[in-house]
């Protein structure tokens, strides 16, 4: 009787997201200009996963959360109607919580 071995994929390795890319991709959807509402429409919902995606993003060195302040600090030096969106909070906290990691961890270990 021979023995059935199961095919089981090994799981890709798991890379952080990039929060150059990220922060990027953030500028790109922001600068997009169009008159067809339909991709107005489309535009603000990939405005939205970006900031999300930027604030989930985990810093791994002070350049990242450079990065991730610029952002904050760009969106709010447009002309606003309002207060902050949900993201730009998130974004805000998220910026926090890396700071606070980052200068726990020895210094050799941030710039690696």
């Amino acid at each position: 009787m021979s023995h059935v071995i199961p095919f089981r994929p090994q799981a890709a390795a798991y890379t952080a997201p990039d929060v150059q890319a990220l922060s990027a991709r953030l500028l790109q959807v922001e600068t997009a200009e169009t008159a067809d509402e339909e991709l107005l429409d489309l535009l603000l919902e990939a405005e939205i996963a970006a900031l999300g995606a930027l604030a989930k993003a985990r810093a791994v060195s002070v350049g990242d959360v450079v990065l991730k302040l610029a952002t904050v600090v760009r969106r709010l030096g447009e002309e606003r109607d309002g207060p902050l969106l949900e993201g730009e909070i998130g974004l805000l906290r998220s910026t926090l919580c890396d700071l606070q990691r980052l200068s726990k961890e020895p210094a050799s270990a941030v710039s690696a």
